[in-house]
């Protein structure tokens, strides 16, 4: 087991709606289960759902700021409102505490 959570994130309808309407080459509209074909997962530094209340408060705008740059990297596009209060609305957010690392190799940051 680690020291970690994970959280899962899952657009909503007015994620998809934004994605759309801010698509600065616009095309073949993207529908929800495009979107959510391959969910974004985060390993976060919480103990449950009331620290994950917490840490939302804190991180919840560079996290909603991470998912709308994956996107658009253009801040332009991206709507006015990035409160953590608007990525709940966009998105459905989903708490794993239980994490177990079933071994293999080392983790490695692909970044580093």
């Amino acid at each position: 087991m680690i020291n970690r959570a994970v959280l899962t994130l899952r657009y909503e309808q007015p994620f998809v709606d934004w994605i759309n309407a801010a698509d600065p080459n616009p095309g073949h509209a993207l529908t929800l289960a495009d979107a959510n074909e391959d969910s974004t997962a985060y390993l976060v530094s919480v103990e449950d759902e009331a620290d994950f209340e917490e840490w939302l408060e804190l991180n919840g705008v560079a996290l909603f700021e991470e998912e709308l740059n994956s996107w658009y990297t253009d801040p332009d596009l991206w709507p006015g409102d990035r409160s953590a209060a608007l990525l709940k609305k966009w998105c459905t957010l989903e708490l794993h505490t239980l994490v177990r690392d079933t071994g293999g190799p080392p983790i490695v940051d692909d970044e580093a």
